[in-house]
């Protein structure tokens, strides 16, 4: 009877953690699914920095640069297919996943793109593919433009880095209520908006607790000094351009404006797909994404 007892306190707690704590689960499957794809974690200097990065696969390499309130870990649905034909590098930026987040740092595009190309040195990649999401992809395209020797084929996943209208202000990212967060969830994703409550209420705790860096990164993009209007001559190399149709943040718009502006760009767009095209439409965009790769 002890131990039928003991384990059924077990089973509670266990229940419990799950309920409160949704999101440390599936942080931890994510961490499941980078050892499955080969990819272990390192950290290194940048800069004085401290940058946590995967690393795992075999063939050309590829970096990966996640999203604004993202990490390294974000990646985790994709990795294995990506590690099949790539030495994969996946750095979390300043402020995000296991990386140093100082509250004085400067957490500008402009500064995160030296921090990739500061931490490619530190790692010993002269030149690589890149990809990125979002503000990752916007840091990429950055990248791209002002160090294209450091870049051989760039793919952009609904990035943002063009100027355009937005009602997005510096707490857009933060929220405070759960109403707030639903806002949030729906903007990225229809499957997110159909969270169930306890998830959605952690994920409100999470943005709570790093409500300083996703201001500050906020306020940074919004000033638009950054932005890369009339600023792509140098980005010559091959471009993939990924976009969902359903994209409520980066308005799928930018797809074609980017194409205009980069020479050897090719647009794909994914139907039906949110902000997070690569992960919710996985299924298609990466057999694109490892076509365009694989191409010579």
């Amino acid at each position: 009877m002890r131990v039928r007892a003991t384990i059924a306190v077990a089973i509670v707690g266990i229940v419990l953690f799950v309920y409160a704590r949704p999101l440390t689960l599936a942080h931890a499957a994510a961490h499941i699914l980078l050892l499955r794809a080969g990819m272990h974690e390192h950290y290194v200097d940048v800069g004085g920095h401290r940058i946590r990065y995967f690393l795992g696969g075999d063939g050309p390499p590829l970096l990966l640069l996640h999203g604004l309130g993202s990490s390294s870990e974000d990646w985790s649905l994709v990795l294995r297919d990506l590690t099949r034909g790539h030495r994969v590098y996946a750095p979390d930026l300043l402020g995000w996943g296991g990386s140093d987040k100082p509250r004085d740092g400067d957490y500008s595009i402009a500064a995160q793109t030296e921090l990739v190309r500061g931490f490619m040195d530190a790692v010993h990649l002269p030149r690589a593919d890149a990809g990125g999401v979002s503000m990752g992809g916007w840091v990429a395209l950055r990248l791209a433009a002002l160090h294209p020797e450091r870049v051989r084929r760039l793919v952009l996943i609904d990035s943002v880095g063009l100027d355009f209208p937005t009602t997005l202000n510096e707490s857009s990212f933060a929220p405070q209520t759960t109403d707030e967060a639903r806002h949030l969830l729906w903007l990225q994703s229809d499957q997110f908006a159909k969270l169930p409550g306890f998830v959605v209420e952690d994920f409100l705790r999470r943005a709570r607790r790093e409500a300083w860096v996703l201001r500050a990164s906020m306020r940074a993009m919004l000033t638009r000094r950054d932005v890369m209007d009339g600023k792509l001559q140098r980005v010559t190399m091959p471009v993939l351009i990924v976009w969902g149709t359903a994209d409520r943040l980066a308005p799928p718009s930018l797809a074609a404006r980017l194409h205009a502006q980069i020479p050897r760009s090719r647009v794909v767009m994914m139907p039906g797909c949110g902000h997070l095209a690569v992960i919710e439409c996985r299924a298609r965009a990466i057999p694109v994404i490892t076509q365009f790769l694989n191409a010579h």
